[in-house]
């Protein structure tokens, strides 16, 4: 037994250092660790623009957010953005080992392109390209893929562990499934663990920057056919679209809300459905007050009242991105270089829920709408103002790309700020928002500083 778990040990270490993240960055990451800062004070808001103002941004309550966090910084989960800064050396050589009876399926090895550079401008919460989330409390991990093995560690709901390869292990017996994987993590200490957890305690996730760089490429090629706008109704500021048929949501989930009627036949204004605000539409005609168009992200080719399209502050060039997946919850920023795209940065994010009265973050290709150094939300059931989000760049409708909510405390009846929030523990685990997309305060930051609207597309992948 002592052997296999020696042999064992032997492919998990070697998978180890054959898939670590791209050569042009740490092997672990320079992690910050300070859940709250406090640098900012401003005391009770007296007057709110209407602009400044939107719904509530959180599914969840950010109270249960924060105690979520407190809870995980309190008890040292194994999490891999919770470790020390501590590196494990990668020079560490292994030769003439045996693999014994294990079956490795898969090793992980997901990679930038080639076509892209990697220059990362924002170096905090780095992840590695391949990871686990897991899904439940109490999670057993082995040293050998068998429940037979010895416990070295247990995760936690939440805990992102670094996933190295699948193999075949003891049958599991409730689902009769004989896949395990074999992850890794750093334990309080700064030291690289491994070992290995059965399939169905935790989500597979990666960065997948194919699919980011192909979505980039797509829309940069179709600005360099046709003329384009977005759609602009911020609001209904140029008018609220018709309802299907008494509803004011389409088949396909979008709201009318914000968005722009976008009819399949002129002869038939019955058979629409809605654009959101903010989405890029290539113009493909005209004709009786209305532009044919098309949607990169919506099939078919549709009439769109010209009231509804603006050219102003239009993409005047795109070089600029931040593509958003909204199934392994993470994003990657990439900025053209020359004849180049370079990825500047990628990390975790939070999008919003599909839910009644809440709304998922929207999919397509965007403008970046408007910056705002904060908006402020309301509270779902007085409606009065609850608090605000940091950092915002504007993409759609009432959707955001900003930093940790925060709550205002009462104090004499009165909003009192207690401060901006840089960290979560949920962010980048499942969607927790209101159709924003969640990010750490100082990445929030880091983009809006960056970010221009007349430059930058936000683009959204399922």
């Amino acid at each position: 037994m002592k052997k296999t778990s020696m042999y064992l040990t032997c492919i998990l270490l070697l998978s180890i250092l054959m898939t670590s993240c791209s050569p042009k960055q740490d092997l672990k990451p320079n992690v910050e660790n300070p859940p709250v800062e406090n640098e900012e004070k401003v005391g009770e808001s007296s007057e709110y623009s209407e602009d400044d103002i939107e719904p509530y941004v959180n599914f969840f309550s950010i109270k249960d957010d924060n105690k979520i966090t407190e809870k995980a910084l309190k008890e040292r989960n194994i999490d891999y953005l919770l470790s020390e800064d501590n590196l494990l050396s990668n020079k560490e050589l292994i030769a003439n080992f045996s693999a014994g009876n294990l079956k490795v399926n898969k090793t992980f090895n997901t990679g930038v392109p080639k076509e892209v550079d990697v220059d990362l401008a924002y170096r905090k919460y780095l992840m590695p390209y391949d990871y686990c989330l897991i899904n439940k409390d109490g999670v057993n991990i082995y040293n050998t893929p068998s429940f037979g093995g010895n416990v070295i560690g247990k995760g936690n709901t939440f805990d992102k562990l670094k996933l190295v390869n699948e193999v075949k292990g003891e049958t599991i017996k409730d689902t009769g499934s004989d896949k395990w994987f074999g992850v890794s993590w750093y334990n309080k200490d700064g030291k690289m663990l491994y070992g290995f957890i059965p399939e169905g305690v935790s989500q597979i996730r990666s960065f997948r920057f194919d699919n980011m760089y192909s979505s980039i490429k797509e829309l940069e090629n179709e600005l360099t056919k046709y003329k384009y706008g977005y759609i602009s109704n911020y609001k209904d500021v140029n008018g609220s679209p018709p309802l299907i048929n008494g509803k004011a949501m389409d088949k396909y989930g979008m709201q009318a809300y914000q968005s722009a009627p976008a009819y399949i036949d002129l002869n038939n204004e019955n058979n629409f459905r809605y654009f959101p605000d903010g989405i890029i539409v290539f113009i493909l005609g005209e004709e009786k007050g209305y532009f044919k168009v098309k949607s990169l992200d919506y099939e078919g080719e549709y009439w769109v009242p010209k009231k509804y399209i603006s050219f102003d502050n239009n993409l005047d060039s795109f070089s600029k991105a931040v593509v958003v997946d909204t199934t392994n919850q993470n994003q990657g920023v990439f900025e053209k270089r020359g004849d180049k795209w370079t990825l500047i940065s990628y990390t975790l994010a939070t999008t919003g829920v599909k839910e009644k009265r809440k709304f998922e973050t929207p999919i397509g290709k965007f403008k970046a709408l408007e910056k705002k150094d904060r908006f402020y939300y309301l509270d779902d059931n007085t409606r009065q103002i609850s608090g605000y989000a940091p950092y915002a760049v504007r993409f759609a409708q009432g959707a955001y790309i900003h930093g940790i909510p925060v709550d205002f405390v009462k104090k004499d009846g009165k909003n009192v700020d207690p401060g901006i929030k840089e960290y979560l523990f949920t962010i980048g685990t499942m969607p927790r928002s209101h159709k924003c997309v969640r990010n750490y305060t100082s990445h929030a930051k880091f983009i809006y500083n960056w970010a221009d609207p007349n430059d930058t597309a936000v683009i959204t992948i399922k």
